[in-house]
């Protein structure tokens, strides 16, 4: 199923955009897809962007708030969005600053929806070589 998703984050992202990198992963920084432009090491980002999610958790319970759903962090030149996407974990987009916080939340979007439908297809296809093996057994115990 991982395979899925890895292609689905990958299918989804416009190699000429503004989108330097599109991760899924779980809240310890694990990677289950991941796009980068260039050289970006996936699994430095992926690190540092679950210890990041952390500290906005805890800043935000302290604060008397519930842990948010969804962080968007802007600098000077680049906007990220990090977004709770269960039950796989965590959905983290970076792209330039010139890259809009809409535009952002779009590819995020159409990330979900295929990860959505890739998963969706793998379970299909689980199941239907579940049934295939238990007739396969069926036929051959008689």
């Amino acid at each position: 199923m991982l395979g899925e998703i890895s292609a689905s984050v990958l299918e989804t992202i416009d190699a000429q955009g503004l989108i330097e990198v599109a991760l899924l992963m779980r809240r310890t920084g694990k990677i289950l897809g991941a796009w980068t432009k260039g050289e970006i090491s996936p699994e430095i980002v992926s690190v540092m962007a679950a210890t990041m999610l952390g500290s906005i958790e805890t800043i935000s319970e302290a604060l008397g708030r519930p842990s948010p759903e969804r962080a968007v962090v802007e600098t000077e030149g680049c906007r990220m969005l990090a977004e709770k996407f269960e039950p796989h974990g965590v959905l983290v987009l970076m792209g330039t600053k010139d890259l809009s916080a809409d535009a952002l939340q779009s590819a995020s979007l159409r990330i979900r929806e295929r990860v959505s439908a890739a998963t969706v297809g793998a379970q299909k296809t689980r199941g239907q070589m579940s049934a295939q093996i238990q007739t396969t057994h069926q036929f051959r115990g008689r």
